[in-house]
């Protein structure tokens, strides 16, 4: 490992050689991480010195460091301590860690691990960790994910939507990487459970819920916003692939559902902005485009380009999108809002 590595993976040069896995297997796994998925334990351990790290962590601590900026060792201490430090004290704690594991490796004559030397120095030189757990990683992994999903949907819940909306607009602030917002509710759903109880409504969430998750791509992220309400996270994403996405989420609904459900959605589409600077503004612009589609009629997908483009005139906000299997136009009212015209 040359010294930009070492910086990077932070690594102290202390205790015994840590043990060597099998770069392979853990190559396999680290393809499949997703930029804003927590560190995992493991990882975080190979950034402390551990064990070797893989030419696959190396840039994947490196893509973490660059895009999290100064969140990235407030995520290094979250992995082990499941508690949030603020940025601005989190890179002094975890070098005053990283001392503290050398002092214990070669007190004890042996590599103590990070999360020995973690769990030691919270709670016996900083006192800040009282009553502590020991807790298996597995075990850990699931309380996590029972916290950040839906019950009925399995989708992520209102609150990591909105912790993961927070993410892609500092992204897009400090690296100008677009992203996409569409919030989709299902078309009369009071009726349905008027009509046919609250059991029918959810296994009517729970089909819809399958079927975003299914005909979404990999890098979105789906929630359960609330309700009958969802939302679907769009990184790296323009307005205008955004829009096409939507009209074909529309377009399988209505076409039906896994468990023969057959009921129609009305999609709101909006993008991050200089006008976003919170993931309240970014919903609201997305909220209002679907507001916008429920009183136009249902089962259709509107957009908020709030502000509107400056040309004035009919033919210079009109656009047209083509796919291979539909033809649709987008006019641009005076509000801002695309109405979708088949």
């Amino acid at each position: 490992m040359n010294a930009d590595d070492q910086q990077i993976l932070l690594q102290p040069s202390c205790g015994n050689d840590a043990v060597s896995a099998g770069d392979g297997a853990r190559d396999g796994e680290l393809s499949r991480i997703h930029e804003h998925d927590v560190l995992t334990l493991d990882l975080v351990s190979a950034i402390a010195g551990d064990r070797p790290p893989t030419e696959s962590e190396t840039a994947l601590c490196q893509n973490l460091r660059s895009t999290r900026g100064d969140e990235f060792f407030s995520d290094l201490l979250y992995a082990i301590t499941h508690e949030r430090f603020p940025p601005t004290v989190a890179e002094g704690l975890w070098a005053e860690v990283m001392k503290h594991k050398c002092e214990m490796s070669n007190a004890m004559q042996r590599n103590v691990g990070c999360a020995v030397a973690v769990l030691d120095f919270f709670s016996n030189v900083k006192s800040e960790l009282k009553q502590s757990t020991l807790m298996g990683e597995h075990r850990i992994a699931d309380l996590v994910r029972l916290a950040l999903r839906d019950g009925l949907t399995r989708l992520f819940n209102h609150a990591s939507c909105t912790e993961k909306i927070d993410i892609e607009l500092r992204i897009y602030e400090r690296y100008g990487r677009p992203a996409s917002l569409m919030m989709v509710d299902v078309d009369d759903f009071k009726t349905i459970n008027d009509r046919q109880g609250h059991q029918a409504g959810e296994r009517v969430l729970a089909a819809l819920g399958t079927l975003i998750e299914a005909r979404t791509r990999d890098s979105d992220i789906c929630s359960r916003y609330g309700g009958d309400e969802f939302a679907v996270i769009m990184p790296a994403t323009d307005i205008e692939e955004a829009v096409l996405l939507a009209e074909r989420l529309r377009e399988e609904t209505e076409r039906g559902m896994p468990d023969g459900c057959h009921v129609t959605v009305s999609i709101g589409v909006a993008c991050c902005g200089e006008d976003t600077s919170t993931p309240q503004t970014l919903v609201e612009k997305a909220d209002t485009a679907l507001y916008r589609a429920k009183t136009a009629g249902k089962n259709r997908v509107e957009v908020n380009r709030w502000p509107p483009p400056r040309q004035a005139g009919f033919a210079a906000t009109c656009e047209t999108h083509v796919t291979a299997t539909c033809f649709w136009g987008t006019q641009v009212d005076p509000h801002g809002i695309t109405v979708m015209t088949r």
